[in-house]
């Protein structure tokens, strides 16, 4: 029969012999299911894997990864912090621009911008407007 499909006889007779019950664990996808919905949502696979582990089930990172991936289980991911740079939104103090985005006046020397940055390696000047 390998001849005939043209596939070598050692490959033929592993997929023979290969488990045919490759579906998820009902067990398992009954518990991440529902820790995963007892979070809100917000498990991702670490926190379910180690759920797993706390509650004594014999299952591997693979198959919790499987079944999660089958039951489209994913966690919220965090956002980074993004501080507001722009003026918008609050009733706070607002400093003043003393450079008026003219960052061409008719003077010379009228406006002088710099900036040291202390680095562990030593010091070292950043930027430097000088109109």
């Amino acid at each position: 029969m390998a001849r005939v499909l043209g596939v070598s006889r050692s490959g033929y007779y592993k997929y023979l012999n290969r488990h045919k019950d490759r579906s998820v664990a009902p067990e398992l996808t009954n518990f991440l299911q529902e820790k995963w919905l007892k979070s809100r949502k917000n498990y991702g696979f670490k926190r379910l894997f180690q759920e797993v582990k706390k509650s004594n089930l014999p299952y591997g990172a693979r198959k919790v990864r499987k079944a999660m991936k089958h039951c489209k289980i994913s966690g919220k991911q965090r956002k980074q912090f993004r501080p507001l740079t722009t003026n918008s939104k609050h009733g706070g103090r607002i400093a003043p621009d003393l450079v008026q985005r003219k960052f061409h006046p008719n003077e010379q020397n009228r406006t002088e911008f710099g900036c040291l940055m202390l680095h562990s390696f030593g010091l070292r000047l950043v930027g430097v407007i000088s109109v």
